[in-house]
């Protein structure tokens, strides 16, 4: 009766919206579908042969999938070794195989390998690169069916590469696709290419002063600059005293010197080293005082890239990210079907000096969470052929912004810390996973506050300023919670009798900022109670706790 009721309700011109609804659903279905990888392929593609690198190795005649497989991993593996051009093309070849099963068979896991090779071939150096870029853009665009997302890939590849053709059949693309234009806002700048206005590409306007909590309001002084390295990513984190406004800016590269990304911080000063050597994606970091009473950033980079600002509170650090993958749209609903899972990434919690909770009997969490990802990681590379990274492989301090800064550098498809959980006087059990959003309810934002070691206002804060930021990812973090908390239960709970499901949480975790992939934390047991305290001990506990991780990885990896 209650649906009746709300159909009585609804405008006379309910039925005509609805049809223009399907109408518009239905043509962003066939620009995704067909007319973009159409318009896209009305010229030179990715795997076209050259004579440069030769004919490309096609699938023999009536091969079965698992044959073309074969043929593409193949080619995938040579294309890896291979230095320059030639190796590119083998692996736009692979691409071009997975692509094509997916769209013929329609099975996902070949439409995500596509993607990723896709991405792996634009980024390297070479004639192929721009159309290795479009067909990412259109692939994923296809996969979601969003034509949006194509136009922002389209946009960010039309910034990253200058060939003349590309740049047509991108232009054609993109015009088609002027109705679902999204925001300026939301169409990423890519530093160090598209800023040549005689090339026909708009600089990127500079981002506008960013105001904290309306709390910058003195002149601050810089402190510590922290930076992580590598060839692909890089991430920047500078100390500051007190809140502060910034701004951000992109210099083109000129002769004799590469791209560079700024940030100035308002009403600030530094007394420290001027020049700090990096190497990898940003080759090196310089300070210098502007007029007007600003302090300058320069991340030297060595190549262009996507960059990202965001800052952590309590104590107030900018927190700058750099890297070469471009970042992905904002997920509207769980793809459903196998994934691409390659990499995950291990997080112990705390190590060194921070021993994390400490349980009645003595027993501490970075022994605990240690035990735990070295009994899991060496079975999610075994059983599942996923590479496996663990931010730290014995006690020592790692800080938290360098954890996932090593996800993002490694090119982790998932990212997962693990913790044990704690409260006062021995309160609480079972098991929790979180991710990082607005807290979900008082309990939620305590265990942040404590992990964070700041208080519950500075966790929320963090998880307000990085809504924007981590809205990519935020669906897939979901999904992958839920089915560590089932595989928990199911892992642990079988030979423990009892175990709380204290199910899916969100709070504002430091170590969770600025993710570019999946990431959760898993909050194993509570440490604080003295039951828990005595499973966690043993090795057949922690046997079943990295258990679950592996049963979930393999899940998520299998689109359960």
């Amino acid at each position: 009766m209650r649906s009746r009721a709300r159909a009585l309700r609804q405008p006379h011109d309910a039925e005509p919206r609805r049809q223009a609804l399907r109408s518009r659903r239905a043509l962003q279905a066939a620009l995704a579908a067909w007319v973009l990888p159409f318009l896209l392929h009305c010229g030179a593609s990715a795997t076209a042969p050259s004579a440069e690198a030769g004919a490309p190795e096609a699938a023999p005649v009536a091969s079965t999938r698992a044959e073309i497989v074969a043929l593409a991993d193949r080619l995938a593996v040579e294309g890896e070794r291979l230095d320059g051009p030639v190796g590119a093309r083998k692996i736009a070849e692979a691409a071009a195989l997975r692509r094509d099963l997916w769209r013929a068979r329609g099975k996902r896991v070949d439409a995500l390998e596509a993607v990723e090779l896709l991405r792996v071939s634009a980024e390297k150096a070479w004639d192929g690169a721009c159309d290795a870029a479009t067909e990412l853009a259109v692939l994923d665009a296809e996969l979601i069916r969003d034509p949006e997302t194509g136009y922002r890939g389209l946009h960010t590849a039309q910034l990253a590469h200058q060939d003349p053709a590309c740049q047509q059949r991108i232009q054609r693309a993109l015009s088609l696709l002027e109705a679902f234009k999204p925001a300026d806002a939301a169409l990423t700048p890519v530093v160090g290419v598209g800023q040549d206005p005689a090339a026909g590409i708009p600089t990127p306007p500079v981002a506008p002063v960013v105001e904290v909590q309306a709390r910058a309001t003195g002149p601050v002084t810089l402190g510590e600059i922290e930076h992580y390295g590598a060839e692909d990513a890089a991430r920047v984190v500078v100390h500051a005293s007190a809140p502060a406004a910034f701004k951000t800016g992109i210099i083109p590269a000129a002769p004799g010197s590469g791209p560079r990304f700024f940030v100035d911080v308002l009403k600030a000063s530094y007394g420290g080293k001027l020049n700090h050597e990096v190497g990898g994606l940003v080759q090196r970091v310089r300070l210098g005082k502007q007029a007007g009473g600003s302090m300058r950033v320069v991340l030297d980079l060595a190549r262009e890239a996507y960059p990202r600002v965001f800052y952590l509170p309590e104590p107030f650090r900018l927190v700058i990210d750099v890297s070469r993958r471009a970042p992905r749209g904002a997920s509207r609903e769980v793809a459903r079907g196998p994934v691409a899972i390659r990499r995950v990434v291990l997080d112990p919690g705390h190590g060194g000096h921070d021993p994390g909770a400490i349980g009645a009997m003595g027993l501490q969490e970075k022994d605990v969470t240690l035990d735990i990802a070295h009994r899991a990681a060496p079975l999610i590379a075994r059983e599942l052929g996923i590479s496996t990274l663990l931010t730290r492989d014995s006690d020592v301090y790692v800080p938290l912004a360098e954890r996932t800064a090593r996800a993002n550098a490694f090119r982790a498809d998932l990212f997962i810390s693990i913790h044990c959980n704690s409260a006062e006087h021995g309160a609480g059990s079972g098991v929790m996973t979180f991710v990082l959003a607005a807290a979900s309810d008082h309990v939620a934002s305590s265990i942040a506050a404590r992990e964070n070691a700041a208080s519950v206002a500075a966790s929320a804060e963090l998880a307000k300023a990085l809504a924007d930021i981590q809205a990519a990812t935020r669906l897939e973090s979901q999904h992958f919670a839920g089915l560590l908390q089932r595989s928990s239960l199911a892992s642990v709970g079988g030979r423990y009798p009892g175990l709380v499901d204290r199910g899916v949480k969100s709070a504002g975790f430091y170590v969770l900022a600025g993710a570019e992939m999946p990431a959760v934390l898993y909050e194993t047991s509570f440490i604080s109670n003295q039951t828990e305290e005595a499973r966690l001990d043993t090795a057949d506990y922690r046997q079943k706790l990295a258990d679950a991780i592996v049963n979930a990885v393999k899940a998520y990896r299998d689109g359960v």
